[in-house]
């Protein structure tokens, strides 16, 4: 009975996962505002359909096409205009000319190569990295020459920083991982132990369809206080279980990044 009833709880979690998974991909797409994100496709230079979150919410169907569509155009309307392709060449943000089909090329690579030479320094390098922005390759090999000592400087220093509070997550997140394993283990534990024998017996009127009529019967029941009690433990699995899920998601996620993060400080010249 008891492995059994192991079995079953395994075979529950694992269906709790999955739906999990599923859930959280759901929600995640119903919060997402898909006037906005379509208009930071566009600014990526990216079509609707290359986008991954797009097709993934698409296949549980949680998507607004309407707003997509709105957003991705607007995206696309407010970057192709003469002075914000000048203000991303200041920014180090990359214009994608490709999109601009009414503007005149020559002048928006001038447009673009002007704002460049506010960026492509030596001070805008390093308070461009020290914001944690990735350089893009955008300024030409006799601006780098002072361009990239900055940003390598100010990149290092926030990859620094933000090895910290990686690190400083992770300890956490796993001291928070450990205290709901503890509780998802006593729940269990509790409720794999529960008697199954225990009654409550008592005499009820009962219909009986051979007579047709109410009989008194001497009836046993599952003892009410277990049945509550077995009820009571479920549900309280059923929500460690959900942050249990979320907090190993992170703990996963934070090792990713830094991991990722390592791997970005040795790569700096």
């Amino acid at each position: 009975m008891k492995k059994k009833m192991g079995f079953w709880l395994l075979t529950v979690s694992v269906l709790f996962i999955t739906a999990c998974a599923n859930w959280e991909l759901k929600e995640r797409c119903e919060k997402t505002n898909w006037f906005e994100y379509s208009q930071t496709v566009a600014f990526q230079g990216k079509y609707l359909e290359e986008d991954a979150f797009i097709k993934e919410c698409k296949g549980v169907d949680r998507t607004s096409a309407v707003q997509l569509d709105l957003g991705f155009k607007q995206g696309r309307e407010k970057m192709c205009q003469y002075d914000e392709i000048h203000a991303r060449g200041k920014e180090g943000t990359p214009v994608f000319f490709k999109f601009c089909d009414g503007l005149e090329m020559n002048r928006m690579k001038q447009l673009f190569a002007q704002g460049l030479e506010f960026y492509c320094t030596a001070e805008a390098g390093y308070s461009f990295a020290k914001k944690g922005k990735v350089y893009q390759n955008l300024c030409n090999p006799q601006q780098e020459k002072a361009f990239l000592p900055g940003y390598y400087r100010g990149r290092k220093e926030y990859l620094t920083s933000y090895m910290g509070e990686l690190q400083t997550r992770l300890s956490e997140v796993k001291t928070l991982e450990a205290s709901y394993a503890i509780t998802a283990a006593d729940l269990q534990r509790e409720y794999s132990t529960l008697p199954d024998n225990a009654k409550d017996c008592s005499s009820k009127m009962v219909y009986n369809e051979t007579t047709k009529e109410s009989e008194s019967q001497y009836v046993c029941e599952e003892a009410f206080y277990i049945r509550s009690r077995r009820d009571h433990l479920w549900s309280e699995m059923d929500k460690i279980r959900s942050k249990l899920y979320v907090v190993r998601n992170d703990w996963k996620t934070t090792e990713a990044n830094i991991a990722q993060t390592q791997r970005d400080l040795n790569e700096m010249p």
